[in-house]
């Protein structure tokens, strides 16, 4: 049946007669399908003649692409039904696909289509429609050019937003490893139907609340991982595309089942996190009530798949709660920048710190706390100061959580309470190092007098002293390691020639094997002897690297405790004037050593990246304090977006901070500016971090309008 239906479309596309009782699902050829194949050659630049040759085994392919470049519509309907005679070829599809679009002038003049060079072309997605919904209605799995056509189909009727339903019918299909491309692209393409968002979200949920296939950890053997592995690869892909999609439709009605697949595939959490921040108020308004416990949906979900606990991976060990509920919602919640959500986020931190999972039945290194500190981190709004330094100052509260509380503690604050507690701790020898680390830190960010100084000059001070030390115990292994070097350089010297010996004489026709052999075992010898040299060497240099490695890691230790002065510095000269803060965007790195020079004595000795770090500090300082002037420095939001275009993280996430704080909304500038900032970042692993949160944060300007 399939090889005459072939033969009937073959022959309709060559302007025969259908037969009398045609398939009901052949496409009637129309006034415009109706070449007829002549052996005299016609005008090369009309498209009749090379859909004449469409029916010619030995023209079609050179027809297809001549029509291509001639680009007029009229060949569209003769295309598909070539490209249903000749079992669906993704190529002559992408043709066809390529006449329906409407074309510009300016885009007609680059592509040479001189037919619209003045007039551009319209789209003509209507003669198109019929053969792409074919594609995906009708496609073949067991053939790659149909699976392949249905891939390009489902993006072609995205891109002319026509066809929901089709598109919605391909995505619904039971998902294989051979469809799952094609299918991913329908859903990606129904995330665009902006003209029927309801209906098209409406589809989309549907299709998120398919149940999660087993998860690969619970796997008894290699086998039965493998085919998880798969079986939850394809799901997720699916699951990915569908949260992006609903994201981009921004409907209400789908803030809560994207709660929900925030818990139940949590591997997507950086997906559900940016389309939940794109749906705005909605989606906040459902996580508040999960904080409070009183979402009945989520709570439902919980129970019945016992989210809330931890008990093995076969579900054969005691169970152990978890903090998932809490750390997902938090950690979102804090991607609005609203004070309003500050009571549900307190409430949090009074429960008691639980793992969020279990990997190898080993938990989580971070609690629901870190994601409650890093939202109100996020927010900065003064009313979680006290009760953040409530949880600090009281030596009762476990060390981590003071230390959280402390890092967090320095974006909220509006004055100086607290200042000399925070420098007591950093000053504290005794004290915990990273409770330390966090004091100092916070310290600076909040300091706006020099006179605080030299708390970091002396912290600096002993550990240059100790760098010192270090540096003269290391020149006393000078000679050493200069003898050691000289000795290995002779060996090496020496292994060189002998191989170079060896090369040549296997090179000599007139070389006996004796021969060979002989300078074989010498450089066999000689390497031998290197190796001992070697291991020689390492032992006697030992003692200079063990201490050049220290003084760098005093001087490392020096270099973060000077780079604080920084912000103390750029606080104090500018107190609260927002023109002053926005001048470090523009700062150098020895315009700020400049100002510092007076309150950091060796300034001269240090490397380019060292003051590279200490124009960061100054400008992480000014982008708090300009987030802290809030709307007042909107005037400042254009040089901000500009100034996110760099390849330092710090700064780069001090800007993000301080942007969805200062800018008036709608910000017109936003998206476009993240999105430069986004590419700038891609491929380089230090900005990986910063580039998810620039997302993150174009999501949050996409609806704040």
């Amino acid at each position: 049946m399939r090889h005459l239906l072939a033969a009937f479309l073959l022959t309709t596309a060559c302007g025969s007669k259908p037969p009398a009782q045609a398939p009901s699902n052949a496409v009637a050829p129309t006034a415009e399908a109706k070449p007829a194949c002549s052996p005299t050659p016609g005008d090369a630049y009309d498209a009749q003649t090379w859909i004449a040759k469409l029916c010619d085994p030995r023209e079609n392919e050179r027809a297809v692409t001549q029509l291509e470049q001639l680009g007029d519509p009229k060949a569209i309907v003769p295309l598909g039904e070539l490209w249903l005679a000749q079992g669906r070829p993704a190529r002559v599809l992408q043709v066809l696909i390529g006449l329906a679009r409407p074309l510009t002038p300016a885009e007609a003049t680059a592509t040479f289509m001189t037919d619209y060079e003045t007039t551009g072309r319209p789209a003509s997605w209507d003669k198109a429609l019929l053969f792409l919904k074919r594609a995906l209605a009708e496609v073949d799995v067991a053939n790659p050019r149909s699976v392949d056509s249905a891939f390009k189909a489902a993006a072609a009727l995205g891109e002319a937003k026509l066809g929901l339903d089709t598109l919605v019918a391909f995505a619904s299909r039971p998902t294989t490893k051979h469809l799952i491309a094609a299918q991913v692209g329908a859903i990606r393409a129904i995330g665009g139907f902006a003209g029927e968002r309801d209906k098209a979200a409406a589809a989309l949920v549907q299709l998120l609340g398919r149940d999660v296939p087993a998860h690969p950890w619970t796997a008894t053997d290699k086998a039965q991982r493998r085919s998880l592995e798969e079986r939850f690869g394809i799901h997720l892909a699916v699951m990915g595309a569908t949260i992006n999609a609903l994201g981009q439709l921004r409907v209400d009605s789908s803030a809560l089942p994207l709660v929900l697949a925030m818990y139940r595939t949590p591997e997507l959490f950086m997906q559900t996190r940016r389309a939940l921040v794109a749906l705005g108020p909605a989606a906040k308004a459902e996580l508040q009530q999960v904080l409070r416990g009183k979402s009945d949906v989520v709570n439902a979900l919980f129970k019945a798949s016992k989210l809330d606990r931890y008990c093995g991976d076969h579900g054969d060990q005691p169970c152990q709660p978890l903090s998932t509920m809490d750390f997902y919602a938090a950690a979102v919640l804090g991607d609005f920048y609203d004070p309003a959500t500050v009571p549900e986020l307190l409430a949090a931190l009074e429960r008691p710190p639980l793992p969020v999972y279990f990997s190898d039945d080993a938990p989580s290194p971070n609690t629901q706390h870190n994601a409650v500190f890093d939202a109100l981190r996020k927010i900065g709004a003064p009313e979680a100061a006290a009760p953040l330094r409530a949880l600090w100052t009281n030596p009762r509260t476990d060390l981590l959580t003071r230390a959280l509380a402390i890092s967090a503690y320095a974006f909220v604050a509006r004055d100086e309470a607290g200042v000399a507690e925070l420098g007591k701790i950093a000053a504290d020898n005794t004290a915990d190092d990273t409770l330390r680390m966090e004091a100092a830190s916070a310290y600076a960010r909040l300091s706006r007098n020099t006179k605080d100084v030299p708390l970091f000059q002396a912290l600096a001070a002993k550990y240059l002293d100790a760098a010192a030390k270090k540096a003269k115990l290391a020149a006393a292994e000078q000679p050493t390691v200069k003898a050691a070097d000289r000795e290995l350089e002779t060996a090496r010297v020496a292994l060189d020639a002998m191989k170079a010996k060896l090369r040549a004489v296997t090179l000599d026709d007139t070389k006996t094997t004796d021969e060979i052999q002989a300078v074989t075992a010498a450089t066999r010898g000689a390497e031998d002897a290197f190796k001992a040299v070697k291991h020689k060497h390492r032992d006697r240099t030992a003692a200079f690297k063990m201490h050049d490695q220290a003084r760098k890691s005093y001087v490392g230790y020096a270099r973060m405790f000077q780079t604080h002065v920084a912000r103390i510095e750029i606080a104090a000269r500018c107190k609260a004037d927002a023109a002053c803060y926005a001048d470090s965007l523009k700062a150098t790195p020895n315009d700020v050593a400049a100002r510092n020079k007076k309150l950091i004595k060796d300034l001269a000795a240090w490397t380019p990246e060292e003051k590279r770090e200490l124009a960061d500090a100054a400008l992480d300082r000014a982008m708090l304090e300009l987030g802290k002037l809030g709307p007042t420095a909107s005037q400042y939001t254009d040089a901000l977006l500009d100034a996110a275009i760099t390849d330092a993280a710090l700064p780069r996430q001090a800007i993000l901070l301080a942007l969805p704080k200062i800018a008036a909304l709608p910000c017109s500038s936003c998206d476009a500016k993240l999105e430069r900032a986004f590419k700038a970042g891609e491929g380089k692993p230090a900005l990986a971090n910063a580039n998810l949160e620039t997302t993150v944060l174009r999501s949050y300007f996409s609806w704040a309008k």
